[in-house]
């Protein structure tokens, strides 16, 4: 029995972006600290020991802030080109996967606004449409990334259906 394996024409994997690097974090909130508590000390000395707790709780809520913002960009979008299939998976920052599979030589890729997104932003976005049911994606990338990613994409497409032609 053959073991046929199709072949994956692109294949691109995309996450959001970071604000900042592990390391580029700790040094951030050792300074907020380092002045908070300076800050908090001045402030204390000159009698108004109430407002060293408010320092307090500004460290606080800007450490929780980025555990937040590290925590959703776990977050992934997988994005395949196989022989029969385009497969667009989305990963959450919890590690639920939704799958959305499109016949590969019916689908078409194009660059619009989604219904949700104000028309005066500018923002367009790699959306896959085929018999009527259609995905957004890409949201995680900058406009000319989104632009580069749908070109490659589409040639990836064009490739492999001229090929399918061919054999």
């Amino acid at each position: 029995m053959e073991n046929i394996q199709e072949k994956i024409w692109f294949e691109e994997v995309l996450f959001p972006q970071r604000s900042l690097s592990l390391f580029g974090f700790k040094i951030l909130m050792a300074i907020i600290l380092s002045l908070s508590i300076l800050i908090g000390i001045f402030f204390y000395s000159l009698g108004a020991w109430p407002v060293t707790g408010f320092f307090g709780l500004d460290v606080l809520l800007i450490y929780v802030a980025f555990k937040i913002q590290y925590r959703h960009g776990k977050s992934a979008e997988i994005i395949r080109l196989s022989d029969e299939v385009l497969t667009i998976s989305r990963i959450d920052h919890m590690g639920r996967q939704q799958n959305f599979s499109f016949n590969s030589y019916w689908v078409n890729i194009t660059m619009s606004v989604p219904p949700n997104v104000p028309k005066n932003i500018g923002e367009k976005f790699i959306e896959a449409r085929s018999h009527g049911k259609g995905i957004y994606f890409g949201e995680y990338i900058t406009q000319e990334k989104r632009i580069s990613l749908m070109k490659s994409l589409s040639n990836a497409l064009i490739k492999r259906k001229t090929h399918k032609h061919s054999q």
